[in-house]
């Protein structure tokens, strides 16, 4: 569930039954659409696509990019499926869009562009836009009610079938039915979708007001409704998948390993969309039991590249041999992109957490300054919003544009959302925390908790107690300290750690009660945001609302996000949900980076304009003298 936003994000490519049944058909036909708007090559939530018809390329790649040669992944955990779009099974990694170089994930971050592909594909340098890819053209009427995409004649899946519409009607009927509960909450705004011939599919929306709509359409995996004829969608999926991306699955053994080989026949090698990517002519990914064994093996030259996504390891581990006489490379790539929000999430379904004093109070006990001095190097900035490092994020009190949306609410409303700004707590590094734990207290004796006998006590004498699920051994080290503080005033807290398929299992079913959680986000926040916090997704098993966040007012300012028609608006609906997030005290706030650190050992071209993202390993090329080179010196 930590990496289930990420799932839903990538599978939609923007932003985010039990028994064998027949498959879902198109929609009855509708009442005739509007007269046809002009066709465009693009679509932007606001604004104009920066690209015009006839573009060669994304201007961040390089064309000439040559293709050749073997890339070895690694991957954290296990997994069982081919399928990512249900709940069922884990999902293989590297099944979409960008081989994401990580230490971790058991495949859950990725996933549009490798095997399957969308109808449109978000260039890294814009915000909030897709450009055609399976289709030739997209066109939205100017009472943007519904949207079409024209599909290319020449698109194919990996057995010669073609792409048709009604694969793209049968995805999103699948899709919405069967898929993820995130699935159905991104579309409920669509009322039907129709095909108008074999290369024609239309979407007609219930309302106008959801700007994003036609962009999550786009970016909707299409999959192939002839492969998966006589399957169970909602099992995991053990066969090779059918897809029309520049990928197959070439080899795989089951949970632990699995080779993707560039297909160099691929139908849109050549289009704009795709030129300078997919260089490599084989990606294999191995699994490891955990990141620690993860970085042993790159260290051995058994991985040829990774991220670092832990502090201490970027500081004291990359000091072997090959970084100091340069056959591996580190480097760390600054960003410009939101960072979203982690945090120590609270099950607010349990007791414990039901009370927002209680919730308050736990935030006041992790002392963010004393971890990032002697555990992250000071690598880290404290999350600080639910939109981090964005136009997006709340400060100060509320402004006048804001009080309008939120004035309406008031009885929904942490009161301290009006009066006082959202801070946290701040040591000085020291590890005294003394003030920290006094007005942690107050709060939990305003909630009805004293101590007793080194006991955090109810009037009922039953002690404080609770558990902090985590799906990965390293995420330990800087949990420990916090619970440490929590000990201290007496609450009895463990901390579990399981596999990630385990994980997923438990926090699909919100069987915990705290876990460190993600919500990622990007610069126009939409219908992911129902899937995170709505009333809807609170007891839709598998949603991302992890929290069992149910409030009127975080519904409302959902919507107001969702349908704001310019950027002034986006910005004040978005600050005013993050007052609310925050002061809900939902989640206990972690830490964010702006930066990537990335380590490979030296056989890899890359361009040399930087984008929005930092860092594209979907870019990259294997440089033929440089893996001679590294060959010949030895690993």
């Amino acid at each position: 569930m930590r990496v289930l936003a990420i799932l839903l994000a990538c599978l939609l490519g923007f932003g985010a039954a039990r028994a064998a049944e027949p498959a879902p058909s198109a929609a009855p036909a509708t009442p005739a659409h509007p007269p046809p708007a002009t066709k465009a090559i693009g679509l932007t939530v606001l604004g104009t696509p920066a690209l015009a018809a006839g573009f060669k390329h994304f201007p961040y790649v390089n064309p000439d990019a040559p293709k050749g040669g073997e890339v070895v992944l690694g991957a954290i955990g296990s997994y069982d499926s081919f399928n990512p779009f249900v709940l069922r099974g884990t999902p293989a990694f590297g099944l979409g869009s960008a081989w994401v170089v990580m230490p971790g994930g058991s495949g859950s971050g990725s996933a549009i562009g490798h095997v399957w592909e969308s109808l449109l594909v978000a260039p890294a340098d814009e915000i909030a836009t897709g450009y055609c890819h399976l289709c030739a053209d997209v066109e939205v009427p100017a009472d943007r009610m519904w949207v079409a995409f024209d599909l290319r004649p020449e698109a194919k899946f990996s057995d010669g079938v073609p792409v048709t519409s009604e694969d793209v009607a049968w995805t999103f009927n699948t899709l919405r039915d069967k898929g993820r509960p995130g699935f159905r909450i991104a579309f409920a705004d669509v009322r039907d979708v129709q095909t108008e011939g074999p290369h024609r599919v239309v979407f007609h929306f219930k309302s106008n007001e959801n700007r994003e709509l036609p962009l999550i359409l786009g970016g909707m995996s299409v999959l192939p409704k002839h492969f998966f004829a006589g399957r169970d969608f909602t099992k995991p999926l053990v066969d090779v998948p059918v897809g029309s991306g520049p990928y197959k699955v070439a080899g795989f053994e089951l949970g632990r390993s699995i080779t993707y080989q560039r297909d160099p026949n691929w139908w849109a090698r050549d289009l704009p969309t795709a030129v300078g990517t997919n260089n490599f002519d084989r990606v294999r990914i191995e699994y490891y039991r955990d990141a620690t064994v993860a970085l042993e093996a790159f260290k051995a030259g058994s991985i040829d590249a990774r991220s670092e996504n832990i502090a201490k390891n970027w500081a004291t581990a990359y000091d072997f041999p090959a970084v100091k006489d340069g056959r591996v490379i580190r480097q760390v790539i600054p960003h410009h992109l939101p960072t979203g929000f982690q945090g120590y999430a609270m099950n607010t379904r349990r007791d414990v957490f039901k009370d927002m004093r209680v919730r308050a109070a736990m935030a006041q006990l992790f002392d963010f300054q004393w971890e990032n001095k002697n555990l992250f190097y000071g690598a880290y900035t404290r999350t600080m919003s639910y939109f981090s490092n964005s136009d997006l994020a709340s400060s100060g009190l509320p402004d006048a544009a804001e009080l309008k949306l939120l004035e309406p609410l008031r009885a929904d409303i942490p009161p301290a959302v009006f009066t006082t700004p959202f801070t946290l707590p701040v040591t000085d590094g020291s590890g005294n925390m003394t003030a920290q734990f006094r007005a942690a207290l107050d709060l939990l004796r305003q909630a009805g908790w004293t101590v007793k006998d080194r006991r955090l006590v109810n009037a009922g004498g039953q002690q404080m107690a609770f558990t902090i699920l985590l799906d990965d051994p390293s995420l330990e080290r800087p949990t420990l300290p916090y619970v440490q503080n929590l000990q201290r005033i007496g609450i009895n807290v463990q901390v579990r750690t399981v596999d990630p398929a385990q994980y997923e299992r438990l926090t699909d079913a919100f069987d915990f009660d705290m876990t460190m959680m993600i919500y990622p986000e990007g610069d126009v926040p939409g219908n992911e945001l129902r899937d995170y916090w709505s009333c809807a997704a609170r007891d839709a098993q598998g949603s991302s609302n992890v929290i069992g966040a149910c409030n009127k007012a975080i519904d409302t300012l959902i919507t107001d996000v969702i349908t704001a028609q310019d950027r002034p608006a986006l910005i004040t609906a978005a600050r005013a949900l993050d007052r609310v997030m925050l002061n809900s005290w939902y989640a206990v706030p972690n830490w964010d980076s702006r930066t990537f650190r990335v380590a490979w050992w030296d056989k890899f071209g890359h361009p040399d304009k930087p984008t929005r993202e930092g860092f594209n390993f979907d870019l990259w090329w294997v440089d033929a003298a440089k893996a001679k080179a590294l060959a010949a010196g030895a690993r």
